[in-house]
C-alpha cells in the first residue's frame, strides 16, 4: 500500500514537472519564431531618431549666458533672444556675436555657423520575454545660416550604426544607414521661438536569430532588409534670463514612420512589408548657470507616446509597453571666440521595463 501511494506522488510530481518543462519549451520556441525587428521595433524607432531631433533642436536653441555687462549676454549666433541685450528695446532679435565680446541685439546681421556632433546610447529591454541590450552611434555634420536677424535655416547629414544582442531569440541585429535633415526656427519674440525640423533616412538591417531544430540541434537563421524612415519635429520654446541663470521651457511634438522592405529568411520564411508609425509629445524643462565662459545645465522632459509599437503574445505573461517616460540631462556648455563646445549625459527614468541612458559632444565653428 505504502509502495502503491510512494509510486503515485512521483508519478504526479513527474508529470507536474514534464507539463511545466513543456510549456517553457513552447514558451520560448514563440519568441525564437519571431525574427529579432519585429519586437525591438517597438522601443528602438524612438530611440534611434530621439537623438538625431535632439541634437538638431539644440543647434537651433540659445546657448547665452550670464554676463556682467547687459549690454553683453550671448555668445555664438544660435537662435533666441538676448536678455534686454539692447536698451533701445525690449525686443531683441537673433545675437549676431560673431565671435565679438562687444556684440548687442539688432536688425540687420548675416552669419553662418557649421557644427559636427556625436552621440552615444545604450538602451536595455529587461523584460524576459522580449529582452535585448545594446547601443545606438550618430555623427551629424550640419550647416545653418542667418538672415535678418529673425530666423535661422539649415541642414545636417547625419550617419548612423545600431548593434542590438535579442536574449528573446538568442540573436543578433545590427542596422546602418545615412539621415538629411533640414531644419527651420524662427524668432517670435524676445523670449519665445517656434522651430521645426524634418528628417528622412535609408537603412539596411542585417539579423540572425536561433532557431532549435531538435534535442540538442541548432540553426541560424539569417536575413536583411531595407528601410527607409522619416521624421518631424516641432517645438515652441521660452528662454528667459534670471541673474546669471538662463531658464528654458518647451512644448514640443514628434512623429516618426518607418517603412520596412518584405524580405526572406535563410530558411525560407517569407517576412511581408510593414509600415510603424509613432507620435509623441513632450515638455522640457532645463536650467543653465553660467560664469565667464561656460554654463553647466541640467533638464528633464517628459514623454508621451500616443498609440505606442506594442509587442503582445497570444498567451503568458506581456511587456509592460510603457508609454511614458523622462529623459534626464546634464552637462556644461563653453564659449570661445567663434566656438562653442557642449557635453551631454542623459539617462532614461520612469519607463516599465526599459533602461536607456547616453552621451554626447557637440562642436560649432561661426564662418
Amino acid at each position: 500500500m505504502l509502495r502503491k501511494t510512494l509510486n503515485s506522488i512521483l508519478g504526479c510530481a513527474l508529470l507536474l514537472y514534464g507539463s511545466t518543462a513543456l510549456a517553457f519549451t513552447l514558451i520560448e520556441i514563440q519568441e525564437q519564431l519571431a525574427p529579432s525587428s519585429s519586437i525591438t521595433e517597438a522601443t528602438t524607432l524612438e530611440a534611434q531618431v530621439q537623438p538625431i531631433a535632439s541634437t538638431i533642436r539644440m543647434q537651433m536653441l540659445s546657448q547665452r549666458r550670464g554676463k556682467k555687462s547687459d549690454k553683453v549676454t550671448q555668445a555664438g549666433r544660435l537662435l533666441a533672444a538676448n536678455d534686454r541685450a539692447d536698451s533701445r528695446t525690449d525686443f531683441n532679435y537673433l545675437a549676431q556675436a560673431s565671435g565679438s565680446s562687444g556684440a548687442t541685439g539688432g536688425l540687420g546681421g548675416d552669419s553662418s555657423s557649421l557644427w559636427i556632433s556625436t552621440t552615444y546610447n545604450s538602451l536595455e529591454n529587461e523584460f524576459w520575454r522580449t529582452s535585448f541590450y545594446g547601443t545606438t552611434q550618430n555623427v551629424l555634420a550640419g550647416f545653418d545660416f542667418t538672415r535678418s536677424d529673425r530666423y535661422i535655416l539649415g541642414v545636417a547629414l547625419g550617419y548612423e550604426a545600431s548593434n542590438y544582442v535579442t536574449n528573446f531569440n538568442i540573436g543578433n541585429e545590427k542596422t546602418r544607414g545615412y539621415n538629411l535633415s533640414p531644419y527651420l526656427a524662427i524668432l517670435l519674440s524676445d523670449t519665445w521661438s517656434i522651430d521645426l525640423s524634418l528628417g528622412y533616412g535609408q537603412l539596411n538591417t542585417r539579423q540572425s536569430r536561433t532557431l532549435g531544430t531538435g534535442p540538442f540541434t541548432t540553426i541560424a537563421v539569417d536575413s536583411a532588409f531595407d528601410s527607409t524612415r522619416g521624421f518631424a519635429s516641432l517645438n515652441l520654446t521660452n528662454v528667459s534670463a534670471l541673474g546669471n541663470w538662463k531658464l528654458t521651457t518647451s512644448l514640443g511634438a514628434l512623429a516618426t514612420r518607418r517603412e520596412q522592405d518584405a524580405y526572406t529568411e535563410s530558411i525560407g520564411t517569407t517576412v511581408a512589408s510593414s509600415k510603424q508609425t509613432v507620435e509623441q509629445w513632450n515638455l522640457l524643462g532645463e536650467a543653465a548657470y553660467g560664469t565667464g565662459a561656460s554654463e553647466t545645465f541640467f533638464g528633464a522632459m517628459y514623454e508621451n507616446t500616443r498609440d505606442p509599437l506594442k509587442v503582445e503574445f497570444a498567451t503568458g505573461e506581456q511587456p509592460a509597453n510603457d508609454p511614458d517616460s523622462v529623459l534626464l540631462t546634464a552637462g556644461w556648455r563653453h564659449f570661445g571666440k567663434g566656438l562653442t563646445a557642449s557635453f551631454l549625459f542623459s539617462s532614461r527614468v520612469a519607463q516599465e521595463q526599459v533602461k536607456e541612458w547616453g552621451v554626447g559632444m557637440t562642436l560649432r565653428v561661426d564662418l
